[in-house]
């Protein structure tokens, strides 16, 4: 239903009505009186119809806020993206004096196509960082698949024994809260984890090797030589190496061992997990697990290493065919996030 226009006097619309008895016409009545000629035609109407000059009775409640509070909502939500509902209605209340609810305020952000939702955790990002990143991506931009199906992408992660940290949702009634499957189980001190370093490419997955303790330089070495070069000679003598600037990674000992092997090193920018498709892999990695139901870290182990392997060449694939979405996507948010 469009919106009710601003309503005259009555003594507006009787002086209309005594114009037109005279004989004038909806324009000169118009121009006289400075109106609208439908307005005009329709005072007219009105009366020669119902013999009134009262408007018919209007439906529901008039809003509450004013057109000019709601655009003052909008521009303190866009603010401050943070500020909830409770506050804004304060501020509201403190600049018109007229009280409103946190309920009114949602009510009036959802019509303008505002939503409150969890935001997305992406890491800081300093104006230096999407330089390197713009950057890094301008390079990258007329890179081929030949060259993305080349790398052997790796990173380390932390499984948890019982599921991941992020944000869960349960489908639940009202005086369900407490049923066993409406509640997320806690074990003190977390129940567990195991950390993991793993390699892949877009011909599937390489080795993938369980951290025990604290991983420095020195035991980063081992890996690289027990693990990464295996899987990095099996892509070709083409190959270049992922990793990214963790400091035991960019350690002498580390760069030493590299260049001793004769391994190219992909030059990575600080703050890009967006653009590494292993990130992605762990995400899928891990919700394998989780579905597993595993009651210990022997289990855990088991199970991380039986379905690492079982992962599809496709998968792989897929994720690796997606670089040139990604690096485009860079480059459109000008070094700032992106949906990966």
């Amino acid at each position: 239903m469009a919106p009710h226009g601003k309503e005259f006097s009555e003594v507006v619309k009787k002086i209309i009505l005594a114009l037109h008895k005279d004989g004038l016409g909806y324009k000169k009545i118009a121009k006289t009186l400075k109106l609208s000629c439908s307005t005009v035609a329709k005072t007219i109407q009105r009366f020669n119809r119902t013999g009134s000059t009262q408007n018919r009775p209007r439906h529901g409640r008039p809003k509450k806020l004013s057109a000019c509070a709601q655009r003052h909502i909008q521009r303190l939500s866009l603010g401050n993206r943070r500020m909830s509902a409770a506050s804004i209605a304060a501020e509201v209340e403190g600049v018109g004096g007229q009280p409103v609810s946190a309920q009114t305020i949602r009510r009036t952000l959802h019509q303008i196509g505002l939503h409150g939702c969890c935001p997305r955790r992406k890491p800081l990002l300093k104006m230096m960082h999407k330089k390197a990143r713009k950057q890094f991506a301008e390079d990258k931009q007329t890179k081929d698949m030949d060259y993305w199906n080349d790398v052997m992408w790796s990173d380390e992660t932390k499984i948890n024994l019982f599921g991941a940290d992020g944000v869960k949702r349960v489908w639940r009634q009202p005086g369900e809260e407490y049923k066993d499957k409406c509640v997320l189980p806690t074990v003190k001190h977390g129940g567990g984890s195991v950390m993991v370093w793993g390699c892949m490419s877009a011909a599937g997955t390489g080795e993938l090797q369980f951290i025990e303790g604290t991983m420095n330089a020195n035991m980063y070495c081992d890996i690289l030589k027990q693990s990464m070069i295996p899987s990095l000679r099996r892509l070709g003598r083409t190959a270049v190496f992922q990793h990214d600037n963790d400091p035991k990674h960019t350690s002498k000992t580390t760069t030493a061992l590299l260049k001793k092997l004769r391994v190219k090193v992909m030059d990575w920018p600080s703050m890009y997990p967006d653009l590494n498709p292993i990130e992605h892999l762990w995400g899928i990695l891990k919700r394998k697990v989780e579905e597993c139901k595993v009651s210990n870290i022997h289990q855990l182990c088991d199970v991380v290493m039986e379905e690492w392997k079982r992962t599809p060449v496709a998968t792989c694939e897929a994720l690796v065919n997606s670089m040139p979405k990604r690096v485009k996507a860079v480059l459109e948010n000008d070094g700032g996030h992106t949906k990966y």
